[in-house]
């Protein structure tokens, strides 16, 4: 048996390595305001609240495509949704080469909520779960995580070789326009060598229409409500940690390339955290791991709200620790749908939903911190971080919820 599982991931480890470098990529140009914040505010001159609110924009029109995208995926080939998704996102990114006011960057920023996350990601995670037997979803979940996590990595490192080249030689402006460039470039041939080479995992079930059956059955699943939560805790955080590099800049006045590092170096930790967080939690139990991590991070995000004087390698430091809380638990969040005994063939519509008020978060957290940056300043951040430590904990009562259920249900 032990042989049938390991041959079953080991058979679909190239399937497994292509989405997660088209789950990273395809995300560069939506989030790349979050790795150059500062100058991209000056760049189009945009204050916190507007900054907020093309990340609304996005996360909106991202929570209305998730439902829509996940039947979709129940009955489409995931092949031509990532590949459609990616092509799409790098001519949006072309696009934004032409955007010389606040509206049109509105409206690059809902058509990327569309592209890169309508059908794209429930796809991405339907075709993850057909990967693995149910013993190693754990581990699927965090390789496929720590795959993202080398490949930002890597392109972060690119694109800010890029960019500092060309902003020491032609200005800010010029330079985020390189970096927009490089990632348009990137996901476009990407999108193209999916649709040419990757071929679709035999084991994913297809329908071969729309049957509105499918979702009322997940509306009826308890598991896939307690799993909204558990996300939408989950995420808070990962939509939250782009502000450690502004807060660096202004309250501990980190230079703009050292705040900057600051935000890169949760990539380099992603594939540690995610692949260990995986493992961990496939042998000691997903709830109990991911209890421990939510833990870890409402500690470190209390600590950076609580803390009256902090030196810079003290806020590394916790940085860092809740990087790895952060991707353990986003690594192994959607491997729960295989302890709740969500069947496989509505997978993708149960995905969409999950998505559709996990990644809430998505919409609030950008306006919430801008409304709150803009007139508290550096202080703003303080307050901004014991919310969230607050909402972490909150997390760790969603687990206690799942558990309970797990146990009732086990008990019919």
């Amino acid at each position: 048996m032990a042989e049938k599982v390991t041959s079953k991931l080991k058979g679909n480890m190239w399937r497994l390595i292509i989405l997660a470098i088209a789950g990273s990529l395809i995300y560069g140009l939506p989030y790349f305001r979050t790795y150059y914040y500062d100058a991209y505010l000056e760049a189009y001159n945009l204050t916190n609240t507007q900054m907020g609110a093309l990340g609304s924009m996005f996360g909106i029109f991202g929570m209305i495509s998730y439902l829509f995208g996940g039947v979709v995926a129940d009955f489409i080939s995931p092949k031509k949704l990532i590949s459609i998704s990616l092509i799409l996102t790098g001519v949006a990114g072309f696009c934004h080469l032409f955007a010389t006011n606040y509206t049109m960057l509105l409206i690059i920023y809902l058509v990327w909520g569309f592209t890169a996350l309508f059908a794209f990601w429930p796809a991405l995670l339907k075709g993850i779960r057909s990967l693995a037997a149910p013993e190693e979803q754990g581990k699927a979940y965090g390789f496929m995580e720590a795959g993202r996590g080398v490949t930002n990595a890597a392109h972060l490192a690119v694109a800010l070789a890029i960019i500092t080249a060309v902003t020491s030689k032609r200005g800010n402006a010029s330079g985020l326009n390189a970096g927009i460039i490089f990632y348009s470039v990137v996901v476009i041939v990407l999108g193209v060598l999916v649709l040419l080479f990757f071929q679709d995992p035999e084991q994913t079930e297809q329908s071969e229409r729309f049957n509105f059956k499918q979702v009322l059955t997940v509306i009826k699943l308890p598991q896939v409500w307690i799993l909204c939560l558990i996300l939408c805790c989950t995420y808070v955080m990962n939509m939250s940690y782009s502000y450690f590099n502004p807060y660096a800049t202004s309250a501990l006045g980190v230079a703009l390339i050292g705040g900057t590092i600051v935000t890169i170096m949760a990539d380099y930790i992603r594939p540690f955290a995610s692949v260990g967080g995986g493992v961990l939690a496939d042998k000691l139990g997903r709830p109990k791991i991911m209890v421990i991590a939510f833990a870890i991070m409402a500690a470190g995000t209390f600590a950076i709200a609580l803390i009256p004087t902090m030196g810079v390698p003290v806020f590394v430091l916790l940085c860092a620790i809740i990087y790895v809380g952060m991707y353990c638990n986003y690594g192994i969040v959607f491997s729960l749908m295989e302890d709740g005994q969500i069947p496989m063939e509505v997978s993708g519509t149960a995905i969409g939903m999950i998505c559709t008020i996990g990644y809430l978060p998505e919409v609030v957290c950008p306006a919430a911190a801008g409304v709150i940056l803009d007139p508290y300043s550096a202080a703003g951040y303080k307050y901004y971080f014991l919310a969230v430590g607050v909402i972490m904990l909150i997390g760790i009562a969603g687990i206690m919820i799942w558990n309970r259920s797990i146990k009732k249900q086990a008990s019919k």
